[in-house]
């Protein structure tokens, strides 16, 4: 296979990976400050799972439920597979600058 199908075919493989996260799951613990709560008389803080990631140069943080993490999961690899496609199209494409000289 030349050089150009095979950046034809990651082009086509970086299209479809259109659904991508990039980030980290966080399990965070908190107490809500209400004396009447649960977690003020027991002394265990409340837990709540959110998806970290920057932004910007912001991290960025969205509430999920335990029932969104396999499918977060199978982005978060999605994102990873995206960065080797990336990585892989830029080696191909010095590739074929180098034959052009």
């Amino acid at each position: 296979m030349d050089l150009q199908e095979e950046k034809m075919k990651l082009v086509e493989k970086i299209q479809s990976l259109d659904n991508v996260i990039r980030g980290s799951i966080y399990e965070m613990k908190r107490y809500c400050g209400k004396p009447n709560c649960i977690c003020a008389r027991a002394k265990k803080p409340h837990k709540s799972l959110a998806l970290s990631f920057s932004y910007k140069g912001k991290t960025k943080l969205i509430p999920i439920k335990k029932e969104q993490i396999p499918g977060i999961k199978a982005r978060m690899n999605d994102y990873k597979e995206l960065k080797a496609a990336i990585d892989e199209l830029t080696r191909i494409n010095a590739e074929l600058l180098r034959s052009e000289q």
